[in-house]
């Protein structure tokens, strides 16, 4: 499910001051995380923003939470104790970055395809085989090929948006955090397949499956206003970002 809000153009930007605002607290944070695990800090940054819009008390549907919206398993993976504290968060993020950094050789797109619907379904893509989950969810049933990105409309379009807003970022310096010795940058992405060339098989209770399998699941379209002390926050900003060219 989409969520679709219809604005004036001075909310819009008054919403993305907010959005500046926010990400200026913890663009310190994601420097030095980035430095840490040598990793590109502008892609840890358009992770954050793209996950939360730098709101650290969300919690999705679905039960992901926190800035960085870890699921429980993989949150447990990274020894993650409290998704809500952006400090852990978001060094816990930059560590699982590093991971898929790694496992897919710095691919910005499959980087990204991973952080939102799990690794493991990427390379089920990426290789055209079926992945059975521990819970019986079947990924890639058909054994489809693609490029890695699994054609699930909320991925693609995870994957389309976030390349965007990782070029505006490094070309527009809005995050001014310039890469230390050895930090990678991530290559130029190439251009998304077409939708149309992929049988698109959406699944509802993807995240849970992906939790099951100690895969990462993201909630930029639907999330719940709690946060830890159960008071109302705001939904990220979805509007035609300043991000984005």
């Amino acid at each position: 499910m989409l969520l679709t809000l219809v604005m004036s153009p001075g909310w819009a930007n008054a919403q993305e001051s907010q959005v500046r605002e926010r990400a200026r607290r913890y663009e310190p944070l994601i420097a030095a995380a980035a430095a840490r695990y040598v990793i590109d800090p502008y892609l840890l940054w358009t992770i954050a923003y793209q996950e939360t819009r730098f709101q650290p008390g969300l919690i999705s549907l679905k039960g992901a939470r926190g800035l960085m919206q870890f699921m429980p398993a993989t949150a447990v993976r990274y020894h993650l104790l409290n998704p809500h504290d952006p400090a852990q968060a978001i060094d816990a993020a930059a560590h699982y970055v590093r991971d898929l950094n790694r496992r897919f050789n710095g691919n910005l797109r499959l980087i990204l395809a991973a952080y939102n619907s799990g690794e493991g379904t990427v390379e089920a893509y990426r290789s055209g085989r079926k992945l059975v989950l521990p819970t019986g969810k079947v990924i890639n049933a058909a054994k489809l090929r693609t490029d890695g990105v699994p054609p699930y409309r909320e991925t693609q379009g995870y994957v389309t948006g976030g390349s965007a807003i990782y070029q505006r970022v490094v070309t527009a310096n809005i995050f001014n955090a310039p890469l230390r010795q050895g930090q990678p940058m991530i290559a130029p992405p190439v251009e998304a397949e077409d939708d149309e060339t992929l049988e698109l098989e959406r699944s509802t209770d993807m995240r849970l499956s992906a939790e099951a399998s100690a895969t990462h699941g993201s909630t930029l379209n639907i999330v719940q206003t709690s946060s830890p002390a159960n008071q109302p926050i705001g939904l990220p900003a979805q509007t035609r970002s300043i991000y984005i060219p």
